[in-house]
């Protein structure tokens, strides 16, 4: 009896373990498995939790086949229903970030997918057709974008502006990249809805007014402040208006058609040979007698400055000497810059005239510091820094906006002003 006894006890024994290797086996096998169905969404390193599954061995109370007691072990995975499906591991992103599947969100009432930007130093040829040798209708100039109307394998047919037709896609931008730019270009405008809005030193009713809004003006925008939205000249001063009368929008630069390119050109061209005219014409009337002054100048007996007598050039120049006068030469060129890239936006207007007296804009220009110097003549300097302005020279991109450099704006700072 003693020894059918341990020979019972043995064979339980060696049953017993013999099911528990089995069940090893078993959980290896279920591991390994589970771990191949998750191969091919994520990427090596990642366990099963990451995905939300988990694993459990569940063990239940049996008997063997010939009624004695066992333990059965099994292996369940099951997974989460807290998962954010939106979120995967790329198999090509080796830094392991987590990427968004897909981004959504506008730009200037745009969407990221349809939204392109221009991807060169200077400009970019819109063509008539999606061809080199197809006719040239506008240009794209860096930090403008546009609105994808279709998009092809080496051509994206878009619309910038008043311009629709075709771009190469070496030049362009698109999806997060093109939303990336966008946002570091795009100007915030508050645009008057009331034919007299008061612009205020600061955001309440008794402060004092620095200047009245016609409808339709606009003004750029710093920061909305509940009833009150703060805004800012040109120059940086900042000011109020009251949010109930004006609408803010959110505005993306645009590119160029050939025809309002033509036309500026134009007008700069005529502008030009007036000034060289009428250079010429006091250089042989004063003769001597102006020794010791700037031919050409305006004199203090200039009629009062119109957009009808104007000349642009001294416009130009009278501005650069009131807000750079004593800057560098490049930071004086930039300031005229500033005024020709408004020109392009058609913005703020289409000639220096309706640019530098923009309402709220140019500070000096509203206090008749503007009228004074164009009076008086402005400084050698600043003729030399409009004219190239006004010839092309560009140290700012498409920069329409300026600060003291210790405002701390981000932009492209030459001299003591930063631009963007």
């Amino acid at each position: 009896m003693t020894g059918r006894l341990c020979f019972k006890r043995c064979t339980v024994k060696s049953e017993m373990h013999t099911l528990i290797a089995i069940a090893a086996v078993i959980v290896v096998i279920a591991g390994v498995w589970g771990s191949m169905q998750l191969v091919p969404v994520f990427r090596e390193g990642k366990n099963k939790e990451a995905a939300g599954f988990t694993e459990k061995v569940i063990a239940r109370e049996t008997t063997d086949g010939k009624g004695m007691p066992a333990v059965e072990l099994s292996v369940e995975s099951e997974k989460s229903t807290d998962i954010t499906p939106q979120l995967m591991f790329s198999e090509s992103n080796e830094t392991g970030r987590v990427s968004e599947l897909s981004a959504s969100g506008t730009v200037a009432g745009i969407s990221y997918e349809r939204l392109v930007m221009a991807n060169v130093l200077e400009a970019v040829n819109i063509r008539e057709e999606a061809s080199e040798n197809s006719a040239i209708i506008g240009k794209l100039y860096k930090g403008c974008g546009g609105e994808i109307i279709e998009k092809g394998d080496d051509w994206t047919r878009l619309k910038t502006g008043e311009v629709t037709g075709y771009v190469s896609n070496d030049y362009l931008l698109f999806g997060e990249e093109a939303a990336e730019l966008a946002e570091t270009v795009v100007t915030r405008v508050a645009t008057s809805t009331t034919s007299c809005l008061r612009v205020r030193t600061e955001p309440n009713e008794d402060s004092r007014i620095l200047g009245l809004l016609a409808e339709g003006d606009k003004i750029d925008v710093l920061e909305e402040e509940g009833d009150w939205v703060k805004t800012e000249y040109s120059d940086g001063t900042e000011c109020y208006v009251s949010a109930q009368y004006v609408s803010i929008e959110v505005e993306l630069p645009y590119g160029e058609s050939m025809e309002a390119i033509q036309k500026r050109e134009e007008e700069q061209k005529a502008q030009q040979n007036k000034v060289s005219k009428e250079e010429a014409k006091k250089a042989g009337s004063l003769g001597t007698s102006n020794a010791g002054t700037q031919s050409g100048l305006p004199q203090s007996t200039t009629p009062a400055i119109s957009a009808d007598n104007v000349n642009d050039v001294y416009l130009l120049a009278a501005l650069i000497q009131c807000e750079a006068g004593n800057e560098i030469h490049e930071g004086q060129v930039a300031i005229g810059d500033v005024v020709m890239n408004r020109i392009r936006t058609g913005r703020y207007g289409s000639s220096v005239y309706s640019v530098v007296y923009a309402k709220s804009q140019f500070g000096p220009a509203g206090s008749g510091m503007v009228a004074q110097v164009y009076a008086n003549g402005p400084k050698a300097s600043c003729i030399a820094a409009a004219q190239e302005a006004m010839s092309g020279v560009n140290y700012i991109g498409t920069a329409t906006s300026f600060r003291n450099v210790n405002s701390g704006h981000v932009g492209v700072v030459v001299g003591n002003h930063v631009f963007w």
